[in-house]
């Protein structure tokens, strides 16, 4: 009868140590949720701080080649006027022989 009981107090010791380790793990379970839950949406801010720092680059390179198009068109007409400048000299010239 001693082993008996010897044996269900071994039992009823081992089954509170499951007990304890299930409620330990459950415990780093939910931890371990509210962290990924956190990181998740680190993640998706960081994609939408990303998407957001894409979208200003692509701004900026429209911005920029708008600028060297303009400055383009702008030495264009500045060289058209110096040519028509020098034909002008040219032909005052053509016209003093």
């Amino acid at each position: 009868m001693n082993a008996l009981k010897e044996h269900i107090g071994s039992i009823e010791e081992k089954l509170g140590l499951l007990l304890s380790k299930l409620k330990a793990t459950k415990k780093e379970n939910e931890k371990l949720r509210r962290d990924l839950e956190e990181k998740s949406m680190d993640l998706e801010a960081h994609k939408l701080k990303l998407q957001q720092l894409t979208l200003k680059l692509e701004l900026a390179d429209v911005h920029h080649n708008a600028e060297a198009n303009s400055s383009k068109a702008s030495l264009e007409k500045r060289i058209n006027e110096y040519i028509k400048e020098i034909d002008k000299c040219i032909a005052l010239l053509g016209d003093q022989d």
